[in-house]
């Protein structure tokens, strides 16, 4: 079936731009599937007319979008442009339903369905077969219900023969642990084990004087910032994940999870707990505070106004030795004198910032008597 001929020329990128608007923007008269094909090609990747095109498709009746969706669409792209960019569940409901979709668009599209259609997904047997990524982002989906998360793993040993009996047995325990409110629920969402990489590897260096704090530290009980104990259940089931896996709860996981983990002596693990969208400033300061922590988050810490704001914060960060000379000097003016005079009592900080934090403190007083 031929495509209507200004269709063609705006996929051909041969069509006027005052035409290309108006046709995206739904005022030139083209068969409705036609006009999907140039909302798709405008609107599925950045060009200049996706803004007005997903403006004009956001308007598109349901019922029409749902007609002209329940036969095949050739190419595909709709789908793609309806499942990405539309929430009604009967309308995503016929796409995924389409004979004509594709598990590239399904892939594509997964991150961006509400959590009522992800069964509908699931239940495709031969696209996730075709891409088993599919199975992984079902799993990590924030409106997966954990019988989904549950299905995946499933699947994963009993069809494709992807991890171990022993693996399944724990993430199916993790789930059941997540379900009950015993874990976090950003546990359900930690994806498969794997070795750890060169980048992850090298991410582990460390000085000595490092070392030998943490393994100090390994000997007493693990507290968060308010001194509460972090369970043994909880260290038991974290001292088994992989590097991957500590990376993926350091950005989604709860306080516990990330009073254990700024303890790793991985970097990226290190830097992912302070970019968590959930961290407070109490764990701020606490992090600030700590000795084994990398520069990096100390340098993470001082680039956020709305923490530097925070004194626990400030104090934290200048105090701490490992923090680098140049943000502790940028900083140390706004201790409080009687912090000040700790400062320059400190033999573990950098001797030029106590000699600095004298010289104010001196000025100070020369300038009350």
């Amino acid at each position: 079936m031929s495509m209507h001929p200004i269709v063609e020329r705006f996929l051909q990128g041969g069509l006027p731009e005052p035409m290309a608007m108006a046709l995206v923007g739904g005022s030139l008269p083209v068969p409705t599937m036609d006009l999907l094909q140039a909302l798709a090609h405008a609107c599925l990747k950045e060009t200049p007319y996706t803004q007005r095109g997903l403006t004009f498709f956001a308007s598109m009746p349901e019922s029409l979008l749902t007609g002209v969706l329940l036969d095949r669409v050739d190419p595909p792209a709709p789908l793609q442009l309806a499942l990405c960019h539309r929430k009604e569940p009967a309308l995503l409901e016929v796409a995924l339903l389409n004979a004509s979709l594709t598990a590239a668009i399904v892939e594509a599209s997964v991150p961006s369905l509400p959590g009522s259609v992800l069964e509908i997904v699931l239940n495709n047997q031969v696209l996730w077969m075709e891409r088993h990524r599919i199975l992984d982002l079902l799993e990590e989906h924030p409106e997966a219900e954990y019988v989904i998360k549950r299905r995946v793993n499933e699947f994963r040993f009993d069809v494709l023969r992807l991890i171990p009996e022993e693996v399944k047995r724990q993430r199916l325990e993790i789930i059941d642990e997540v379900e009950a409110g015993h874990l976090d629920r950003a546990w359900s969402e930690l994806p498969l084990p794997k070795e750890k990489s060169k980048e992850e590897a090298e991410a582990e260096i460390e000085t000595e004087d490092m070392a030998a704090e943490r393994r100090l530290l390994a000997q007493k009980p693990i507290l968060d910032d308010e001194g509460n104990e972090i369970t043994l259940t909880l260290t038991q089931r974290m001292m088994k994940l992989t590097t991957n896996q500590k990376i993926m709860l350091a950005i989604k996981g709860g306080k516990e999870e990330r009073t254990f983990l700024i303890r790793e002596a991985n970097r990226l693990i290190q830097v992912n707990v302070i970019r968590n969208g959930r961290i407070t400033e109490g764990e701020v300061a606490y992090i600030a505070n700590m000795r084994t922590v990398n520069e990096e988050v100390l340098r993470i810490i001082s680039n956020s106004r709305e923490w530097m704001k925070k004194y626990p914060i400030t104090k934290s960060l200048v105090m701490n030795p490992r923090t680098p000379l140049p943000v502790a000097m940028t900083h140390f003016k706004r201790l409080y004198e009687s912090d000040m005079k700790l400062l320059i009592k400190d033999r573990n900080v950098a001797e030029l910032l106590r000699r600095e934090a004298k010289r104010l403190v001196d000025m100070k007083a020369h300038g009350k008597g």
